[in-house]
């Protein structure tokens, strides 16, 4: 076998993709604004127009994850358009929820 073939041999993670199902915790009372950086189908990314204050803020190169079922009245996001939303915490990060695109 070539390099690396076969190392994850009956390693197969059944929650790897189900991230936007752990447990979330709302952090804003306010809602921010942002830019889409990235829509891949299902889900993207937002880049937050201000410092969000916490300690995961940093983790995903600063970006707010963001699931299709998070959106309001849409069913995608247009790359570089501006969003409004609320942030929420989970152990993987920071998401936005109740996305509106303006």
């Amino acid at each position: 076998k070539g390099k690396g073939k076969g190392k994850a041999k009956g390693k197969f993670d059944e929650n790897k993709g189900k991230g936007h199902l752990l447990p979330r915790t709302r952090i804003t009372a306010e809602k921010f604004e942002g830019i889409v950086a990235a829509w891949k189908g299902k889900y993207g990314w937002v880049t937050p127009n201000e410092e969000i204050p916490h300690e995961k803020a940093n983790a995903h190169r600063g970006g707010i994850f963001v699931s299709k079922d998070d959106l309001v009245d849409i069913e995608e996001l247009t790359p570089g358009a501006t969003v409004e939303f609320h942030i929420w915490e989970d152990s993987s990060g920071l998401g936005g929820e109740e996305v509106v695109q303006l």
